[in-house]
């Protein structure tokens, strides 16, 4: 019976091949390389055409690259809109009524009054959801 020795930072047993680790950067790296040895290659066939066809042929490319990556970005785009949230808060808009609400106390004492106590309201609302936030 033969035992499995087992390197230091690795569950695999000796004799066993962990696959190498790869980070973002050199996945990221990887997909630059293949991205322009493409265009490189499409640049050769266009090079290769008959000259009259050359700007067909290149404006065929660039349209079926513009439309391939024009709908990447809208598969994507609205899970990203679907997970951001807007939400209101109402501190700014309290501290405004009490503006208002005290500048209209001095002509209409119950209207500037009412208003005021809206902003007080809204202020405080605000401003216990701004510390919840935290």
């Amino acid at each position: 019976m033969e035992t499995a020795t087992r390197s230091p930072g690795t569950d695999m047993p000796s004799g066993h091949a962990a696959q190498p680790y790869r980070d973002r950067d050199s996945t990221v790296a990887e997909a630059e390389n293949q991205v322009e040895a493409l265009v490189s290659q499409i640049g050769r066939v266009i090079h290769a055409a008959e000259p009259e066809r050359r700007a067909g042929l290149k404006e065929m490319a660039e349209t079926l690259l513009h439309e391939e990556v024009s709908s990447i970005a809208g598969a994507t785009a609205p899970a990203e809109t679907s997970s951001l949230r807007y939400s209101s808060n109402p501190l700014f808009a309290g501290l405004l009524l009490i503006v208002l609400g005290f500048g209209l106390l001095l002509v209409l004492p119950p209207v500037g009054m009412a208003i005021a106590f809206l902003g007080v309201v809204l202020a405080a609302w605000g401003g216990i959801i701004s510390l919840f936030r935290k």
